[in-house]
């Protein structure tokens, strides 16, 4: 074994400052969540009991919990599969066009320039039932008044429906970047073998972007998995807990209820369901793979 040298320690402490960082900011409170969720913890409190799996055991018999568990299921598929096609879509329009294709480009990407809670703000006030500009339209056209955040049955949907706005232009610059790498021969050969557009996309396209498209997919699940911000602005999670998605209910349990032992514990589930997505999409890539080396 190589005894430690003074003039071989360049690359640690070029690495000390990110490890202590990374130490303070990320894994410290990470042991502090995971120590937490096995007590009844409040800041109100000086006795902290240790109560071991009891917040799990409440969590798994919450009606809330699996509620917004059902939610947060049905939030991140519906925004995730249709970013994902309405992305690839404008990507591929943009990829073909040859004039004007970076000032199109801006202007699609501005929702991703402005904040989640400027984008919430501002969705409520379009989408309020007695001065919002969708009513107005809606009357303009012979129909009625919609009350969009405090209906039940459209809270869900106009939540999905502002995400999509939002985040969409994200997925399309990930796909649009893999289409720009995609090489012309394949398609040549595909053109002299007379395959259809539609064959040349299917055949040649997807499986050229298919490793882009699982990080794109994997980047925009975990970001819609921990949406916070344009809940609060738009309904905060109501009406009746129809937009209560796990990340709210970490706030409201954790701040408004100061269960902070309990909230802990749902964010550990959170951290597992990302953790899993995460170790999935790595395999698909064969990024745990190890060359063998001679």
């Amino acid at each position: 074994m190589k005894k430690f040298r003074l003039q071989n320690s360049g690359p640690y402490l070029v690495m000390a400052p990110g490890m202590i960082i990374l130490l303070l900011f990320s894994i410290y409170p990470l042991i502090f969540l995971l120590k937490i969720s096995f007590q009844d913890y409040s800041p109100i409190s000086a006795v902290k009991p240790f109560v071991g799996l009891d917040n799990y055991v409440h969590l798994f018999q919450d009606r809330s919990f699996w509620n917004a568990l059902r939610i947060t299921a049905i939030f991140v598929a519906s925004t995730v599969v249709l970013e994902f096609a309405i992305g690839l879509g404008l990507a591929i329009i943009l990829n073909r066009l040859t004039v004007g294709q970076r000032i199109y480009q801006s202007i699609l990407l501005l929702p991703i320039a402005m904040a989640p809670t400027v984008v919430g703000l501002m969705f409520r006030f379009m989408m309020n039932d007695q001065y919002g500009i969708m009513n107005y339209f809606m009357e303009l056209f012979g129909m009625s008044r919609v009350a969009w955040l405090s209906n039940t049955s459209l809270a869900l949907p106009a939540l999905i429906f502002t995400d999509i706005w939002q985040w969409t232009p994200f997925m399309m610059i990930i796909l649009l970047a893999g289409l720009k790498g995609i090489p012309d021969e394949p398609y040549e050969a595909a053109n002299i073998d007379g395959a259809s557009a539609w064959q040349a996309f299917r055949y040649v396209t997807i499986p050229q972007l298919s490793k882009i498209i699982y990080i794109a997919l994997l980047l925009r699940t975990i970001d819609s998995l921990r949406i916070y911000d344009t809940i609060y602005m738009m309904t905060k999670g109501g009406p009746i807990n129809v937009t209560s998605t796990l990340s709210w209910i970490v706030y409201d349990k954790g701040f408004k209820f100061l269960e902070f032992g309990y909230g802990a514990a749902i964010c550990i589930i959170l951290l597992i369901i990302v953790v899993s997505l995460l170790t999935f999409v790595l395999k698909k890539l064969d990024l745990f793979e190890v060359e063998d080396r001679p």
